[in-house]
């Protein structure tokens, strides 16, 4: 209706999938790589991810427009509500194969019969199945076994699964173990960040012929990606409904404001009137969570009469307080002085608690910032000589945790915690992640009307299963502000019903302090002397890999250990290992003598060492293999490949755009990784959005903001 007035040959915005109008974005780029690679390896399975909207079934589309028919032929489900019998007749009918018998062997012995046939004509078959969060657990496991299909040393089925999130939940069940050990690749598409979105509606008006005319002011733009969170679908639906009001108006320019009347129009025809929570599925979004550069922390995001250090404060220090499971030390020297309190337990909570130290320092606006240190046996613990390298200041107050179950230990720090804020009062408590300790603390401090406000807010692994991942979920709903560390974040939480107003995005914090300590990072040399390993773990002439097991994970768990070890000494052989354990899984592994035989030049055991030192190893290292997300983070950071030792993980980012492979315990995976990395020096990543070492200079603004609409007045003697 409108092409014409604006000299346009075709429409711009239609929400039926074409390749034509394919945009390379960087998730696009990723996914579409991984798909290629896919189709490259010839065997196991691929699984994509996305959100309703994210182009899924476009990059699919441009894949299948893209490959060569003579060598492989593909064939694509659609419609995936289906049991395991109906699968196998919708692959049969997908592949053009007559459909003889009704019975499940025949169905079998067909689809069989006809990729031999396939693979004696040099071709092999790729089933897509779109939408495959849909299937039921019986068909994924069909699925499963046809994979099992040979011809000689080929694979004669390879398939790709495509689909909501709600797949790689699905996935990730015990149930599905086999099939996710035949996983070779996964990615999840996200949406695009302000700048993409802006050259995706620009990418899509040129393939029409677009001259400028209408004319979208810059202001548009934002306000475009404000509305929809960078999701195609919806940029489409807002866009064709833009062009559409402006050709009515007989107008030449889209304004900010025409856009944001045009979303409220479109919510208010899908019974959706006010930004806060749309129903699912209806194409818009609320509003994306703010620029990091414009604070909206308005005050009716947080309570009223949430109490403040303005009366009934403790004025002297608090006194150590005994018991025979923990106790509190410390003389913060508070006194009537409103302070913010952060909770810190792990080595990555630490690393930020650094930056955040420096940056309150240099600060004349903000409270002063107390640290709480939470210890319990066989966990990280600070040492003076961490502190020291980091520049970090020793904890204000520290609560040590007895021995017992991870449920046990988290009791015992909310009972202590409980008892500590009511004797200190604080403003606010910053907590970290999805810490046990985060959780103790937000609980405490929410019962208490404290405002908890949460870094690293937002981070999904999808797998519910993990106590990390419910600590992350009830931490963040619980949290008056949620200060992220990637545009990732913001989506989790938009999915999740909390308002956008609660959320800013600040970068990470782990990137200000490695870029302070960059310049102290030991050469590896020198700690392998230190601890007498031999020289010879650095002379391989493909380089050496880190290995780092976080205390909670892996390590925790005998039979998957023992597992790794095997993948591990048989890695050592092509790439020599150092790795840095506590002493409880050296003691395991010496008591179980699972590295008897094992050459001091293939494997090097050293204890877990001072940050600066680590920095050492990893920043010249070929890969990394862990499952700690902040190891993942800092390998990204340093630009060196990572093989996380999981299926999940919450640092998506460092998969979608950083140097990070989930691999998970898969030997021949691992291996292939491995290969990668000896041959081409494996994946390539580039910094997200806001790792650049300002991240404590951004949350300080935020907290500023936030602290200045909350400020007690001063107490009159």
């Amino acid at each position: 209706m409108y092409e014409s007035y604006f000299g346009l040959n075709g429409a711009p915005f239609l929400l039926n999938p074409d390749p034509s109008f394919y945009f390379d974005s960087r998730g696009h780029n990723s996914a579409l790589s991984y798909l290629k690679f896919g189709l490259y390896q010839a065997e196991g399975f691929i699984v994509i991810t996305g959100d309703i909207g994210a182009g899924k079934t476009t990059l699919v589309r441009t894949l299948l427009s893209d490959i060569d028919h003579d060598k492989v032929v593909a064939a694509q489900l659609v419609s995936t509500q289906l049991e395991a019998g109906d699968l196998l007749r919708s692959a049969l009918t997908a592949f053009g194969v007559p459909v003889k018998g009704q019975t499940k062997a025949e169905l079998i012995a067909s689809l069989e019969a006809y990729l031999t046939l396939l693979a004696t004509q040099n071709k092999r078959a790729v089933l897509i199945v779109d939408e495959a969060q849909n299937l039921s657990r019986d068909a994924i496991e069909e699925l499963r076994m046809l994979s099992n299909f040979q011809f000689g040393n080929q694979a004669l089925l390879q398939s790709f699964l495509i689909g909501q999130p709600e797949l790689r939940d699905m996935l990730l069940s015990r149930s599905l173990e086999q099939l996710r050990q035949r996983v070779i690749a996964s990615y999840h598409l996200g949406p695009m960040d302000r700048e993409e979105t802006r050259r995706y509606i620009e990418h899509r008006l040129s393939k029409v012929g677009w001259q400028d005319n209408p004319h979208f002011d810059d202001d548009a733009f934002d306000e475009i990606y404000q509305w929809t969170s960078g999701i195609p679908r919806r940029i489409n639906l807002l866009c064709n409904r833009l062009l559409l009001a402006t050709f009515l108006s007989e107008s030449h320019v889209v304004t900010a404001a025409d856009v944001a009347r045009m979303a409220l129009e479109i919510r208010a025809e899908i019974g959706e009137v006010t930004p806060s929570a749309p129903p699912a599925g209806s194409g818009l979004a609320p509003l994306a969570a703010p620029q990091a550069h414009e604070p909206q922390l308005a005050s009716s995001a947080y309570p009223a009469g949430i109490p403040t250090l303005t009366d009934n404060v403790v004025s002297a220090p608090l006194q150590p307080q005994f018991t025979t499971a923990a106790h509190f030390h410390g003389t913060p020297g508070i006194g009537a002085q409103p302070h913010v309190l952060l909770v810190t337990a792990s080595r990555a909570g630490c690393i930020r608690a650094a930056a955040l130290q420096k940056t309150f320092l240099s600060r004349q606006d903000l409270p002063p910032l107390q640290t709480l240190l939470i210890e319990a046996p066989g966990r990280f613990e600070l040492s003076s000589e961490w502190c020291e390298h980091m520049d970090l200041a020793a904890p204000d107050v520290s609560i040590r945790l007895p021995g017992g179950s991870s449920i046990a230990q988290t009791a015992d720090a909310l009972r202590q915690l409980d008892r500590l804020l009511i004797e200190y009062r604080p403003a606010a408590v910053i907590v970290q992640g999805g810490e046990d300790a985060a959780l103790a603390a937000s609980l405490a401090a929410h019962r208490q009307g404290i405002p908890v406000l949460h870094l690293e807010a937002g981070l999904r692994s999808f797998d519910r299963s993990r106590p990390q991942e419910i600590n992350a979920m009830m931490s963040d709903h619980m949290a008056d502000l949620l200060l992220t560390s990637e545009w990732v974040a913001h989506d989790n939480l938009t999915r999740e019903g909390l308002p956008a107003d609660r959320v800013v995005f600040v970068g990470n914090l782990m990137m200000d302090t490695m870029r302070a300590m960059l310049a102290q990072a030991a050469p590896p040399k020198y700690t392998l002397r230190q601890f007498n390993q031999s020289p010879e773990l650095l002379k391989a002439g493909r380089g050496y890999a880190v290995v780092y097991l976080q205390d909670q994970g892996v390590a925790q768990n005998p039979e998957a250990l023992l597992e790794l070890v095997i993948t591990l000494k048989s890695v050592a052989r092509d790439m020599p290992l150092i790795w840095t354990m506590t002493d409880a899984t050296r003691a395991w592994l010496e008591e179980n003598h699972v590295l008897e035989g094992v050459s001091s030049s293939q494997i090097g055991l050293l204890p877990i060492i001072p940050y600066f030192k680590m920095m050492g190893l990893i920043g010249t290292a070929a890969c990394v293999l862990t499952d700690s997300s902040a190891v993942q983070e800092e390998a990204t950071i340093l630009g060196v490949p990572c093989l996380t030792l999981t299926n999940y993980t919450e640092r998506r980012i460092t998969v979608e755009q950083g140097t990070n492979i989930a691999v998970g315990r898969n030997s021949s995976i691992i291996h292939r990784a491995i290969a990668e990395v000896i041959r081409g020096g494996g994946k390539k990543g580039r910094l997200p959005k806001f790792w650049d070492g300002l991240s404590g200079q951004r949350t300080a603004d935020h907290l500023a903001a936030w602290w200045k609409q909350r400020r007690p007045r001063a107490v009159t003697p």
